[in-house]
């Protein structure tokens, strides 16, 4: 499946997008997170973004505990 992944960078609160192909929404925002890093970009995700344009629960907490 495709999703969305819509984020900021930590650092300078830049907003950032990408499609990502993976089989569920937890590789997803793996693969995203992955994607950002090579791309210089500590990622924050603000919202996975599923088939249909379905907005999908992510795991804030997660992404808060790795930005302290």
């Amino acid at each position: 499946m495709t999703f969305l992944i819509v984020g900021v960078d930590r650092r300078s609160l830049t907003p950032w997008h990408r499609n990502v192909l993976a089989p569920d929404q937890g590789e997803a925002t793996r693969l995203a997170r992955v994607r950002a890093a090579a791309d210089g970009i500590a990622l924050v995700v603000a919202a996975v973004i599923g088939p249909g344009g379905a907005v999908l629960a992510t795991k804030a907490s997660d992404d808060l505990v790795a930005a302290a």
